[in-house]
């Protein structure tokens, strides 16, 4: 049975240019909902394809928050869905979803237990949205038999339809597609793939323009045209046997030529809640790419292609890493440098004649704000005079995480943690004599590295915190508690040296949670070498945190910043293992 959005494509007649215009309108609509109007709709629609009319209509103001309700309602019907959200409720950002997404559908359904609402709502009766689809049980099936009346010759429904590539694209990457930039999980983490799931992934706005030219001027059978009316007066929607969930339509829309949601200097879409996506090509990526060019890696500048390195370079204040000529980079930073950190800073202060304001500043506790200074100068911060400063202040800072590591194995020995360091190395293995080798062999094969990594692979050397303990780490719980890894500069070489990238080369420093726990899981924690700045992102990891940054999560959690967001299933450890820790 064709059910899902690719039946849209076989179309056999040609929809007119006048009406797919109306709903290509329709699609990228920014008007309000006309709620009562869709409401009596969604009755009709019921009623015409055999279901008793459902007593509840709840609105959402985003799909964001709809999708959270959508979940609630099915959690315990669809395993995976159920999974999820007993996950995200050991978050706080996303139990408050959670939370907003209940108290309104108790408002909605006058209701104040979860439990008895669920029941009232009933199974969901949307094709894509079933768990184990049944047939019968679905508004599909009244509205395929009313499509089936249309066209009369049942062969004609599924012909190639020429004219509607562009707006079956469009569709797709708005709302339509589990891939589109809604269900990005940038932008909608944990339910993103519910936000395709909507009854307009059953029947597209694509397939009624079809439809309504299909029917030559004649009255649309009753359940299309109730389908109809709904699309033309709301957002996505999603049925249940006795309710269904609303959205709103957004407050902007931005495309590119395709259609395509798309905008160069602010959020592609953006909804009355306040929930916006920022959207490339039908893409999403990351908002701070497009408010702020000059931190996108250099490998991520590759891969958004000619026109988002020509857009940034037109735009941007401080000029992109991978974009800016290249800085006469300072002699301080191919000297040898002292092991003892008294002598070290006393060869910062001579290159910079005497004067370190930045550092200064730094060891006075501006700690947040001097990073922040640092990151703000681009490639400048590889140039005198900054470059001696901004050393120091790299060095110090690393001087304090290594400080930190120590006394925070010291205290996990003490409670019995047991360390899985692979081949039996120990959890810290400081740098050793060849180091500052290493490092300049690594920075040549692989571009620049950014300061911070720098500092750390000379003073720390390489992390590993990975182990098993009844609370902290226990071999079959449910939190993955992301156990403080960097590896050391001689394994980030052996990885770069097996790279076939010559541009845009990533350095490994971590294997994602997942694997921490000995579980199959996502791409490695990476940092893209060839940043010129004095720190670079943390890739693949769900913070985006710069390095530093993640650093301080860390230690701001023991060592286990997976725990960042528990509150009720946090161990008591964690408090003990951070308490007094430098800060930096």
């Amino acid at each position: 049975m064709w059910t899902n959005y690719e039946a849209s494509r076989y179309i056999a007649v040609m929809t007119p240019a006048p009406i797919r215009e109306e709903w290509f309108r329709r699609l990228l609509s920014t008007e309000p909902a006309d709620r009562a109007i869709a409401e009596a709709a969604v009755r009709d629609l019921y009623a015409a394809t055999g279901f008793a009319p459902p007593q509840h209509c709840c609105w959402f103001e985003s799909p964001l928050a709809a999708s959270w309700a959508v979940a609630l309602l099915i959690e315990a019907q669809h395993p995976v869905i159920g999974q999820l959200l007993k996950t995200a409720r050991r978050t706080s950002g996303e139990r408050e979803h959670l939370a907003s997404a209940e108290s309104a559908l108790l408002r909605g359904f006058g209701l104040q237990d979860l439990s008895v609402l669920r029941d009232s709502a009933g199974p969901s009766v949307g094709v894509r949205l079933q768990f184990m689809p049944v047939a019968g049980k679905f508004l599909w099936t009244g509205m395929l038999s009313a499509r089936m009346s249309v066209y009369g010759d049942v062969s004609k429904m599924f012909g190639v339809q020429p004219g509607s590539e562009q707006m079956q694209r469009a569709e797709a990457a708005l709302w339509s597609s589990t891939n589109s930039p809604l269900a990005s999980p940038l932008y909608c983490p944990t339910t993103g793939s519910l936000v395709g799931l909507s009854c307009f992934a059953d029947y597209p706005l694509t397939t009624m323009a079809a439809d309504e030219s299909a029917l030559e001027g004649r009255p649309a059978p009753p359940a299309l045209n109730a389908a109809w009316t709904i699309a033309r007066h709301a957002g996505p929607w999603w049925a249940f046997a006795n309710a269904v969930v609303l959205c709103e339509r957004p407050a902007e829309i931005h495309t590119n030529e395709q259609q395509l949601l798309h905008r160069a200097d602010g959020p592609a879409i953006a909804y009355r809640d306040g929930w916006e996506v920022f959207a490339w090509e039908g893409k999403a990526i990351p908002a701070q790419w497009i408010l702020h060019p000059e931190t996108v890696p250099r490998g991520d500048m590759k891969r958004l292609g000619p026109a988002f390195r020509a857009q940034v370079a037109s735009r941007a204040v401080a000029p992109s890493a991978a974009i800016r000529k290249k800085p006469k980079a300072s002699v301080i930073l191919g000297r040898t440098l002292s092991n003892v950190a008294t002598e070290r800073l006393q060869q910062f202060r001579e290159h910079a004649g005497g004067r370190l304001p930045l550092f200064d500043r730094y060891v006075a506790g501006e700690h947040a704000r001097v990073w922040s200074e640092l990151i703000a100068l681009g490639g400048a911060v590889r140039e005198d005079p900054h470059a001696a400063d901004a050393l120091a202040v790299a060095y110090e800072t690393m001087g304090r995480v290594d400080a930190n590591v120590r006394t925070i194995i010291d205290r996990l020995r003490a409670r019995g943690y047991r360390f899985q360091t692979p081949d039996s190395s120990p959890p810290h293995v400081p740098p050793g004599r060849r180091s500052w080798q290493a490092i300049q062999k690594l920075e040549k094969r692989a571009g620049a590295l950014p300061l911070s990594l720098r500092a750390f692979y000379d003073v720390v050397g390489a992390v590993d915190l990975s182990g098993v303990h009844s609370s902290l780490a226990p071999a079959e719980g449910s939190i993955a508690p992301d156990q403080l890894v960097v590896y050391g500069v001689d394994d980030a070489l052996a990885a770069v040296d097996g790279s076939e990238d010559e541009e845009g080369i990533r350095i490994p420093v971590a294997p994602d949670d997942l694997h921490k726990c000995g579980t199959s899981g996502g791409d490695p924690y990476e940092i893209a070498a060839g940043d010129l700045r004095a720190d670079g992102e943390m890739l693949n990891e769900r913070h985006r945190l710069f390095f530093v940054d993640y650093l301080r999560l860390a230690c701001r959690f023991g060592g286990f910043p997976g725990y960042e967001g528990i509150e009720s299933d946090r161990p008591s450890e964690i408090e003990e293992l951070s308490a007094g820790l430098l800060t930096f």
